[in-house]
């Protein structure tokens, strides 16, 4: 015991057992009376916990992003994960809200012309998918395709090339899903696809929005039109969502595919491409709707429709399509066939030519008579007077017009190529 009074730790510990009650050792320091004491042991055990869990959670998400069962498609491609937001209207109107300027996807038209001029007519109608603010559009307009209708999900870009290009008649503007969109069957030509098919791989539900998508652009082409798909995938990733032989399939399809190989820009303009390296390749993608598969499918639909709405409805909808091909022709316009499937020489538009004609009734080139040049009655000094000239008699210098002045001795001629009043002698 100590001098205080007070009994020394060692006392304490050391206190025998007096009556059955052990002694209460004194509390520890910061420890209030009534309330345990918190160890610093058993707050290093905590945090050494929660850091072991959170590193844990660090490492299975570094598997699972290496692991393709828990990757989208499009990052199973290896694209950066921003390309997730392709896929959003969003994405795309606060993209070009912000930035205006004109950018091209892949390539200029300039690359892509021959491909294009190969498959796609110039006096067709011709479907811009996700046009964006890419020239292709107009450049395509002045190389001769006069009738495109581009269409995009972003209603900003829309705007945007309305006001743009509203002096060109020729090019109209939509805004719509291009898995869902409002044309009629069998209304376009050909359709160009231009990076789009990319991004729809990068929305949410991917591979169903990729099979609405492909079964749509089967319903809006012709028999025998073109889908012209320039893409960064790979055949092996894009070709089985693009062809389906199977008629007994619900996802059976009318398509069949053409692959070709365009080199990547390269930031060196000296250098070469490596074409065996298909890293530095994009893919164009040339889906043709072949009429016999396409029958087929709408023999299948047919019969759906009989089944739902009955046959006099089926009736009447095949009665407004013989209609429709009687006048416009059954089968796409290619660079070398026409609506009705007869082959031709040039897919440029005929000019109409407007003919006029002149004071007699006959018909003229259209080109206008300058002044003192055979107007009627008129006459120059030494051409004679108005309305001289008799049956069978010409005067020198007679035919000051070619309608009174003229009888029956060849006075005042009208020379069909000039529109000129060729005085001749009785």
């Amino acid at each position: 015991m100590s001098l205080s009074g007070a009994p020394s730790e060692d006392a304490v510990v050391a206190a025998p057992e007096v009556d059955g009650i052990t002694p209460v050792p004194p509390p520890l320091e910061g420890e209030a009376e009534g309330e345990p004491a918190v160890k610093v042991e058993d707050e290093i055990d905590e945090e050494a916990l929660a850091a072991e869990e959170e590193r844990r959670r660090e490492i299975l998400e570094i598997e699972r992003e290496n692991d393709p069962i828990f990757q989208a498609p499009h990052l199973q491609e290896g694209i950066p994960p921003v390309t997730c937001n392709f896929g959003k209207a969003d994405y795309w109107d606060g993209r070009y809200f912000k930035n205006t300027e004109t950018f091209e996807w892949y390539h200029d038209f300039q690359t892509l012309q021959e491909l294009i001029n190969r498959y796609c007519a110039r006096d067709g109608k011709v479907l811009m998918l996700g046009c964006g603010n890419s020239r292709l559009t107009e450049e395509m307009y002045y190389d001769g395709y006069e009738e495109i209708e581009n269409v995009d999900i972003s209603r900003v870009v829309i705007d945007q090339m309305t006001d743009k290009y509203a002096e060109i008649e020729g090019l109209t503007w939509r805004q719509c899903d291009v898995c869902d969109t409002p044309f009629e069957d069998a209304e376009f030509d050909c359709a160009i696809d231009k990076a789009t098919l990319d991004c729809v791989y990068c929305a949410d539900l991917a591979l169903k929005k990729v099979r609405k998508y492909v079964h749509e652009m089967d319903r809006v082409l012709k028999h025998g039109g073109a889908w012209i798909i320039f893409s960064h995938g790979r055949p092996e990733d894009r070709l089985e969502h693009l062809e389906n032989d199977d008629n007994s399939s619900i996802e059976f399809l009318s398509f069949e595919c053409n692959v070709h190989a365009v080199p990547k820009p390269l930031v060196d303009i000296y250098g070469t491409p490596d074409l065996k390296d298909p890293d530095e390749l994009y893919f164009v993608y040339v889906c043709i709707k072949n009429p016999s598969k396409s029958k087929q499918k709408d023999d299948k639909k047919n019969r759906g429709i009989a089944a739902k709405q009955g046959k006099k409805a089926l009736a009447k909808r095949l009665r407004e399509i013989r209609q429709k091909q009687s006048e416009f022709g059954a089968f796409a316009k290619t660079p070398t066939r026409d609506a009705f499937g007869n082959p031709r020489d040039s897919d440029r538009r005929i000019p109409k030519v407007e003919v006029e004609e002149d004071y007699n009734g006959e018909v003229g080139a259209g080109l206008e008579r300058k002044e003192g040049e055979g107007k009627e009655g008129e006459g120059k000094e030494g051409e004679g007077k108005e309305g001289e000239g008799k049956e069978g008699e010409g005067k020198e210098g007679e035919g000051g017009d070619g309608k009174e002045g003229g009888g029956e001795g060849k006075e005042g001629k009208i020379s069909p190529t000039k529109g000129k009043i060729s005085p001749t002698k009785g």
